[in-house]
């Protein structure tokens, strides 16, 4: 039986590498002989700074007990043949557990022979006995440190689920390992016998690529390379894999690429699903897009007829009976038109990622249209309209002033729709620190919301009272476009509201200080009078356009300001019109014909669209304006129109005075014709 062990301090031996033995992890000794000749081998170990509890003494009988602590160095103090007889007498397992280790044997050795795995037991009587078992320990060292790291090697091979694999072109051969063969589910008789039967097991797809890749290593030495393909497994399946690798010398100096392989199949089929669900989520983008386009097409057009027949009749000043109906059937088509409107701009937001546009602007320019419209609407509605700016706001900002103005819009139009009675005001300060910022606050004394729906309202669809009992129509849009359009522009909207007392709107959005100094001051709020409808006396008009009720409309409204007009159902009959039109030398002098002055294109027709038609014309050196009047409204119509040639772009419907203008500005420097001409 081994002696019990004792903890006896003693120097710590040092290895070649520096590093102390006491700090090598699992390192343990066992000796193999009589207890009395173990003490002969214990005091050199301890001398060379073995640690007296890792070190083991076992009788010859008790081999077994050796193999539990699975020692890196095995000293055997026993002859050879008596060695082989204890080890056979033992467990089987012993042999293989002792394989494992650095054997060194203590006894005779043959003549002639001279192995520095055998010492003899006198050497133990000597001083350098010392340096030869610290050589033999630190070989056993590292025998066990490659030993385990072969081990941890081989469980990251088997646990990542990593093939390896080696190409050799001289040999024209890949090698598969072991981990890598069970990975395919290839058997002996199965395995490639050649690099020409491997590339038979790579999908035929992928097989011009992993050529091209292997190749290229051999011919130009360029690194890591990864390559990612299909090979089959049992029958005609087939696994994705990513292949990775490098070239390397073997001991000939042969070219061999040194690679390994991991299975990516369920990696692809993930990315498979989310490449599917990125087409349907894309093709169901396409659907919404087709359909607000074609209801925004069907809505717009007869609105237009309908918004732009009721204001025509105003014109035949007709009793007060009727008066009332065409004033209802303006308001309740702007609601309807401010409802699509709002569809439309909710859409654009959620599917894009809007970017400010800043441009230069001023306080005045930024609350003009709230003085001009909505203080004429307050004052209809008999209540007070207040504003109140301070005076230390900088001349002139860089801002979105498109959309600060629709925020502001939507706050006042709200508070003077929730308001029965007391005031609307609207008040702007300015904080200069720490980021330049304008805040707005439009305060009513209104009806106001319920505390519980504070950040409701801003969700779409929301309002304040959302029961069907409620007295005021309203999409729940106006407010969730707001927040969003504040947030795009970096600020903030927040609400502070009691019921019966009235609510506050506060928006804060930063702006720039321009370097340069303002061109000219900012005029101050006031209140301009209406402008009168232009005249076009002169101006020849193309209308191309479909809609009948369109049609005589606009014509309509151009021929009651002087315009001459001609009226083409299509984009086909508008082209033939103007070539038949043109004069024969219109090429060298371009368009210098009097028959048309602007063209006004609708972009939605039957036989040829207004695309097409714009397109072709400017193909035919057709240099006049065209301008876009069209039902089209979502993000990138604009832009189309712009592309194919049109001058500028309407959205329908159009007033009469933005219909004119539109035409008087286009046509401003066109010829008069005179009564002659005509």
């Amino acid at each position: 039986m081994p002696s019990k062990n004792k903890h006896i301090d003693s120097r710590p031996f040092v290895g070649r590498g520096g590093k102390s033995i006491m700090e090598l992890e699992n390192f343990s000794v066992a000796i193999i002989t009589s207890i009395a000749a173990s003490q002969r081998i214990v005091s050199r170990l301890i001398a060379c700074g073995i640690d007296r509890e890792n070190i083991l003494v076992v009788g010859p009988d008790e081999c077994a007990e050796a193999a539990k602590v699975r020692p890196a160095l095995c000293i055997w103090g026993l002859e050879e043949r008596e060695m082989a007889d204890r080890i056979a007498a033992q467990n089987e397992i012993v042999p293989a557990v002792f394989e494992d280790c650095l054997n060194i044997h203590v006894g005779s050795q043959s003549e002639g022979e001279h192995s520095r795995y055998v010492l003899e037991w006198k050497e133990f009587d000597t001083p350098e006995i010392e340096e030869k078992l610290r050589t033999l320990i630190e070989q056993a060292h590292t025998c066990r440190n490659y030993r385990v790291r072969e081990h941890w090697y081989r469980m990251a091979v088997v646990e990542g689920n990593v093939g390896l694999w080696w190409w050799d072109k001289v040999l024209n051969f890949v090698y598969l390992s072991r981990h890598f063969q069970q990975m395919l589910k290839l058997t002996l008789a199965e395995l490639p016998a050649n690099a020409e039967q491997w590339l038979e097991m790579i999908h035929p797809s992928d097989r011009p690529g992993l050529i091209a890749a292997v190749q290229n290593q051999f011919e130009n030495s360029t690194g890591h390379f990864r390559y990612e393909c299909r090979i089959r497994h049992q029958g005609d399946q087939y696994r994705w894999y990513a292949l990775s690798g490098q070239l390397g010398r073997e001991e000939l100096n042969r070219p061999r690429i040194l690679g390994a392989a991991v299975d990516i199949t369920e990696k692809k089929e993930a990315e498979l699903q989310l490449a599917q669900a990125n087409q349907r989520a894309q093709a169901a983008n396409r659907a919404k897009n087709e359909f607000l386009t074609n209801m925004s097409h069907n809505l717009r057009t007869p609105l237009t007829a309908v918004m732009g027949f009721a204001e025509m009749l105003n014109d035949f000043t007709p009793n007060q009976a009727a008066c009332d109906a065409i004033q209802s059937i303006q308001e309740n088509s702007s609601q309807l038109m401010r409802l699509l409107e709002d569809i439309l701009e909710l859409s654009c937001i959620e599917s894009t990622t809007p970017e400010p546009n800043l441009t230069r602007t001023s306080i005045d320019e930024l609350l003009r249209s709230a003085v001009e419209v909505y203080h004429i609407k307050a004052m209809t509605e008999g209540l007070e309209f207040g504003i109140e700016v301070e005076p230390e706001i900088p001349p002139v900002l860089l801002a979105d002033a498109t959309r600060i103005r629709q925020i502001l819009s939507r706050l006042i139009e709200n508070a003077i729709k929730f308001t029965h009675q007391g005031e609307v005001s609207i008040g702007v300060h300015y904080d200069a620190q720490p980021t330049p910022t304008l805040e707005f606050l439009v305060v009513d004394t209104g009806i106001g919301i319920p505390a519980d729906r504070h950040e409701l309202i801003f969700a779409p669809f929301s309002q304040g009272d959302n029961s069907t009992s409620r007295s005021h129509a309203g999409s729940g849009l106006g407010l969730s476009i707001c927040k969003r359009n504040a947030e795009i522009l970096g600020g903030s909207l927040s609400v502070e509201s009691e019921v019966e007392i009235g609510s506050r709107f506060t928006l804060r959005v930063p702006v720039q200080i321009p370097t340069s100094p303002p061109v000219s001051e900012p005029n101050s709020c006031k209140i301009d009078k209406k402008s009168e409808f232009p005249c076009l006396d002169g101006r020849r008009v193309l209308l191309v356009e479909d809609g009948v009720d369109n049609q005589r409309l606009m014509k309509a409204f151009l021929q009651k300001a002087g315009a001459t007009v001609v009226v083409a159902e299509n984009g086909k009959i508008a082209v033939d019109w103007i070539d038949a039109n043109r004069p024969e030398d219109h090429e060298s002098q371009e368009d210098r014909d009097p028959n048309v002055d602007v063209i006004l294109m609708d972009m939605h027709m039957p036989v040829m669209d207004g695309y097409e038609a714009t397109s072709t014309l400017r193909a035919r050196r057709f240099h006049k304006p065209i301008i876009a009047v069209t039902a089209h409204a979502l993000t990138g119509d604009r832009q189309r129109c712009l592309d194919v040639g049109c001058d500028d772009y309407y959205t329908k419907p159009i007033s009469r005075q933005t219909l004119l203008e539109m035409v008087h500005k286009y046509t401003e420097e066109a010829p008069q014709l005179t009564a002659a001409q005509a």
